[in-house]
């Protein structure tokens, strides 16, 4: 699922780093005022928040990077 946060669209299907170097994973919640709930996963305590307040407190998210395999791969030459 994906989510489009002021023009910036956000895949909530995959861990999102964080500028701070935090990493948050969408908990396929939504909060009441309709932001996608996002729990930390790595820091000393669990922490849940809404994706706006993620983004004001811990910079913007890019989602991480996957490593290559070879399906990815069989899928591009296939594609060619």
């Amino acid at each position: 699922m994906t989510t489009d946060l002021n023009g910036t669209v956000i895949d909530l299907d995959r861990v999102q780093v964080a500028l701070d170097g935090s990493r948050w994973l969408w908990t396929c919640d939504i909060s009441d005022a309709g932001d996608p709930l996002m729990q930390r996963l790595n820091g000393p305590i669990s922490t849940v928040l809404p994706l706006p307040t993620v983004l004001a407190a811990h910079g913007p998210v890019l989602a991480e990077q996957q490593p290559t395999t070879s399906a990815m791969y069989r899928q591009v030459l296939e594609a060619a």
